[in-house]
């Protein structure tokens, strides 16, 4: 990654830094809770879906802080690991962003705004006493492409869904380690698995474009719900920086370069 890429990305995490320092200026502060016995930690006294997609958002941003420090040297694997976070995050947001336009809650996001704050993962029986996950991602991504689809003029729901779902699921095989992305890790010249970077294959390439792409969608996920948060200047900011974003390097190279391998 270019040093003129890295100081663009870097100067948009600010941005979502900042954006994300808003949306907690407008809800409740955490304050300490616990005890002596189990330890203190910061909780929210009265949680809502505002905190729910705040924490999502701090999620999403932590992380893409930390995709920028493996880009740097090249680690795709991890990156993609990362990536899809972020795109579990974004699709949690908008499934919550659903439920607020439409004011109707479907099962998943009751038990998303319900639930998500009654488990600690500091408790053991927490963890224990449920034999699966908290929500289904396949629910979460419906609302997500049927909240998304409202944009389009087709609104063309399926497609949407599907693009969400491969998104996730080609990360998806990073997690787990698939067969074909552990591989990518061979070197065919040397013999060898390389273990500390592929900053000079086209796997990195393909990742940086993963990576502008996944930026330009957290854009479009805080200018969506930043009014909801009475933040309508913010709003604006995002939507023109992120259409600065669009006409930069740091996007059209790695689309450009993804367009001249296929």
């Amino acid at each position: 990654m270019s040093e003129s890429n890295l100081r663009i990305f870097t100067n948009v995490l600010l941005l979502f830094e900042k954006s994300v320092a808003l949306f907690s200026g407008k809800l409740e502060k955490p304050s300490w809770s616990g005890d002596e016995h189990n330890g203190y930690q910061p909780r929210f006294a009265n949680p809502n879906s505002g905190h729910f997609q705040l924490l999502m958002a701090v999620k999403i941003v932590s992380t893409l802080n930390a995709v920028i420090c493996l880009l740097k040297e090249g680690y795709v694997q991890e990156v993609g690991i990362l990536l899809r976070v972020i795109d579990e995050c974004s699709a949690k947001i908008l499934c919550v962003e659903e439920a607020h336009v439409k004011r109707a809650l479907t099962s998943e996001q009751k038990k998303i705004i319900n639930e998500y704050f009654q488990f600690d993962i500091r408790k053991v029986e927490d963890i224990s006493s449920s034999d699966k996950w908290w929500v289904d991602m396949k629910k979460v991504f419906a609302s997500q492409a049927r909240f998304l689809s409202e944009g389009t003029p087709n609104k063309d729901v399926h497609s949407i869904l599907e693009m969400c779902k491969v998104l996730y699921n080609v990360y998806t095989g990073y997690v787990h380690g698939f067969y074909p992305h552990v591989m990518e890790l061979y070197d065919t010249d040397k013999k060898l698995f390389r273990m500390n970077g592929l900053l000079d294959t086209r796997y990195y390439q393909d990742m940086v474009m993963g990576v502008s792409s996944a930026i330009l969608r957290v854009f479009n996920i805080f200018a969506q719900i930043a009014p909801r948060f009475d933040l309508l200047e913010l709003r604006k900011e995002l939507i023109d920086n992120r259409n600065i974003f669009i006409k930069s390097e740091a996007y059209n190279n790695s689309i450009e370069k993804k367009k001249d391998r296929q």
